[in-house]
């Protein structure tokens, strides 16, 4: 595809003058007459055509410029859930780390307890194995 559609444009442009001359050429009128027709209708075209491509480019700027607007909007909204989405995630690690620590020192405390449960028991099955064997 040619340069910012200059090559279509011209195509256009050189098809009606090549058009129109053919037409010109075959009317029954005198050369200069013919010649004259020739160039006004040449430049009509040609006007009518940087107006067509004017206006087309225009457009399609336009178009463009919203585009890019609403990558940026869409790329923007992107990176903010993502950022979100870390906060949350790393927010949620901390209460797990959180949790795991707290699960840790409350085995601690049930070892503990264990611990002097295990030792209550041992003294009060101790006595009374102790008495038993004194009394023999």
């Amino acid at each position: 595809m040619a340069e910012n559609g200059k090559g279509e444009f011209w195509a256009f442009v050189a098809g009606a003058l090549a058009g129109g001359i053919v037409a010109l050429l075959y009317a029954p009128a005198k050369g200069e007459e013919t010649r004259e027709k020739v160039r006004v209708t040449t430049e009509g075209l040609y006007g009518k055509g940087e107006e067509f491509y004017t206006h087309f480019r225009a457009e399609a700027e336009k178009l463009i410029a919203e585009g890019k607007k609403m990558i940026d909007e869409v790329s923007t909204a992107g990176k903010e859930k993502y950022e979100e989405t870390i906060k949350k995630l790393e927010e949620i690690s901390d209460k797990i780390e959180q949790a795991r620590e707290r699960g840790k020192e409350k085995v601690e405390e049930i070892k503990e307890k264990a611990e002097e449960v295990k030792e209550k028991v041992e003294k009060k099955v101790k006595k009374p194995a102790e008495k038993s064997a004194a009394k023999k």
